[in-house]
């Protein structure tokens, strides 16, 4: 739907259910995804405001909207077994009305959500009862200038956010309540408009593409979540102004994607994908440069799913 506020687009983690959230309708609308990739839409559940981030348990079971470009709301829901969403208790309400145009992740062990809220610079922390209902934010956390799309690292133990407007990320130690401590050094540089990051499985590395830079910046995170930078790779170098907005990485660490925008063809984007080294350098594949049909989109506009 071009021109209209439809930013999030969400899978399960079992592959086996895409959840998108179009803005203009809002709704949260669930796609069943067939063998050779396919979707086939189900039933929408209607959100109380404009949707702009999906937030799916690892439980793939429990799903967080998180709506409102001001006074901001986390939406639980639950998945049934067919893929049909249901209201899961009340909406959660920030607490501040500048909250909004936030996007978030979700702990490893389903227990904490970690919600970037965009105006008032900070990361808010929510408890996920048992029964997937969410409890009021617990923290406040300090971040940069418009934080968008936190992380948390496979072990649980640090959490990332992106700092767009720094060009930067800050990084936070997650204590066994969930709550964070910025890690001393944080935040690092990455580029100009950091965007959709990715972690490799074992949590050693994390890449994060620039929307306004012609690089990926990577990082190898370190024991005691500091990042350490290596070497920057373009991400079109035959193509200059083609910036990188969204990465995914693949179920094996090996290869990364990353989807970007190439103004020499109106903003369509370009895929592109690398492989990534024992010691986490990316290496671009440059055979692989597909366009798309779609055009540029500020949100996730990427998801891969294990094939079934």
């Amino acid at each position: 739907m071009p021109g209209a506020l439809n930013w999030p687009q969400t899978p399960t983690p079992d592959g086996r259910f895409l959840f998108v959230a179009p803005g203009s309708n809002p709704q949260l609308i669930p796609h069943a995804i067939g063998p050779g990739g396919e979707l086939t839409a189900g039933t929408p559940l209607a959100m109380p405001d404009v949707p702009v981030d999906i937030i799916i348990s690892p439980n793939n079971r429990d799903a967080f909207v998180v709506v409102g470009l001001q006074n901001a709301q986390v939406v639980p829901v639950r998945i049934g077994a067919d893929g049909t969403p249901t209201l899961n208790g009340s909406a959660v309400p920030f607490g501040e009305s500048l909250d909004g145009i936030a996007s978030g992740t979700i702990s490893p062990d389903g227990k904490q959500l970690y919600v970037a809220t965009l105006l008032p610079q900070q990361l808010l922390v929510f408890d996920v009862n048992a029964d997937g209902s969410v409890a009021p934010a617990k923290q406040r956390a300090s971040t940069g200038v418009n934080p968008i799309y936190p992380r948390v690292t496979p072990d649980g133990r640090h959490v990332y956010v992106i700092d767009e407007l720094m060009g930067s990320v800050t990084g936070f130690l997650r204590a066994a309540d969930g709550t964070l401590t910025e890690i001393e050094g944080s935040p690092w540089p990455t580029g100009f408009l950091p965007h959709v990051p990715s972690f490799t499985p074992d949590g050693s590395f994390l890449y994060v593409p620039n929307m306004g830079s012609g690089h990926l910046r990577s990082f190898a995170v370190q024991p005691n979540g500091v990042l350490t930078p290596l070497p920057d790779v373009a991400f079109a170098p035959e193509k200059p102004g083609t910036f990188a907005e969204s990465t995914v990485m693949s179920p094996s660490g090996e290869v990364l994607w990353a989807l970007g925008t190439d103004p020499a063809r109106g903003g369509e984007e370009i895929l592109r994908r690398f492989t990534i080294g024992a010691d986490g350098v990316l290496d671009l594949d440059e055979s692989v440069a597909a366009y798309t049909g779609t055009y540029f989109a500020n949100g996730r506009t990427m998801s891969l799913v294990p094939r079934r």
